[in-house]
């Protein structure tokens, strides 16, 4: 393990690694905004001259190596290993290089890989990955328990070691071709994955539970609570396809309730479980995502289904979109052959999830 003496970066380097935003200078010390906490106004304090961090806000601090490792919440040898990687440095352990596919023409997209291909990637891809404790809190809140969080499979999305992260699943034997979020890279030719903003990742899994996507829980909103993992407009990337996410169903079952969004359906099943009473749910990745719900009727059709449930949010009290989104929804469901009950509550309450969760703590 490298001492402060002999660890050949800088504090400063780690943070810029990491994309830190410095929010104030003054003399050998900068003002961040805390990766540990809901902090805007940049509490964390990085001392250059002595190679050290604290925030005030939450109490996170220690040195050099503390600062990634605790944001990755790796061990602080793993973090040596990886920084050495990243900025430079003679590590102990040395990381092989990705080895890069010959392109033999210049495209700038490629068709989406099979469903089977993009569940195996996602899955290693996940398996690199660790959920954080400021997200494992919010939901907590939102009503699921440790192992719900665990079975669910969500992660924190990677805010730097994307090359380690690639350079992993590479040697997992992983396609990453066609895979939306990876893309070559045009000056060094080697694989990324492409993050286009931080939150929580959730699979979105097929009724045959393979992960064909995976959709991201924005820490900050801006024109959505949610994008998905996708390399759109990169070299070599590929556009994203989201599907119908099936949480909790068994073949046999009789009735499913179709609502809004991958989490919302996952945390709506778990807490039908706490209840007593498990149901299954369809998410579908938009109110008005026509497609997906078609696929989902077709699919559980076949099941053998004949009753849904639709669990749209409450506004469509209010909300012209979403109120004509659950009519057509409820008469394509009759379409093809559906008993359709439209699902009604209290508009206090906004999600099925959070109506749930009332009587959870009623």
């Amino acid at each position: 393990m490298a001492t402060r003496e002999n660890i050949p970066f800088s504090i400063e380097e780690v943070a810029r690694v990491m994309g830190l935003q410095v929010k104030r200078t003054v003399r050998d010390q900068l003002y961040c905004k805390c990766p540990f906490c809901d902090d805007r106004s940049g509490h964390l304090n990085i001392n250059l001259s002595k190679d050290v961090f604290r925030c005030p806000r939450c109490g996170t601090q220690g040195g050099i190596l503390d600062l990634y490792a605790k944001f990755h919440q790796i061990t602080k040898n793993a973090a040596y290993s990886e920084l050495c990687d990243l900025i430079g440095g003679a590590a102990q352990t040395t990381t092989p290089v990705a080895p890069v596919k010959h392109i033999a023409i210049e495209t700038e997209e490629v068709p989406i890989a099979s469903a089977e291909v993009r569940n195996n990637t996602y899955s290693n891809l996940m398996a690199t990955l660790s959920l954080g404790s400021l997200h494992k809190e919010s939901l907590f809140k939102r009503g699921m328990n440790s192992q719900q969080i665990e079975w669910a499979g969500y992660r924190t999305t990677p805010a730097v070691r994307s090359q380690k992260i690639v350079t992993t699943l590479l040697e997992c034997g992983c396609s990453l071709e066609g895979v939306p979020g990876f893309y070559i890279n045009k000056t060094t030719g080697r694989w990324e994955l492409d993050i286009r903003g931080s939150g929580i990742m959730l699979p979105d899994r097929n009724i045959h539970g393979e992960i064909e996507a995976i959709q991201i829980r924005l820490d900050k909103t801006v024109h959505s609570k949610f994008n998905n993992l996708t390399s759109t407009g990169k070299y070599f990337g590929a556009t994203s396809a989201c599907c119908p996410h099936y949480v909790g169903y068994c073949h046999g079952m009789d009735t499913v309730y179709v609502t809004e969004g991958v989490m919302k359906s996952d945390i709506a099943y778990c807490l039908s479980r706490q209840l007593g009473k498990a149901r299954a749910f369809v998410g579908l990745t938009g109110v008005a995502n026509t497609n997906q719900y078609m696929r989902a009727l077709t699919e559980l059709y076949d099941e053998g289904v004949r009753r849904i449930i639709l669990a749209f949010d409450s506004d469509a009290e209010f909300n012209p979109h979403v109120a004509q989104a659950l009519k057509n929804a409820e008469q394509l469901g009759i379409e093809h052959g559906f008993d359709v009950y439209p699902l009604c509550w209290d508009p206090h309450f906004k999600g099925i999830d959070d109506l749930m969760l009332s009587f959870k703590e009623y």
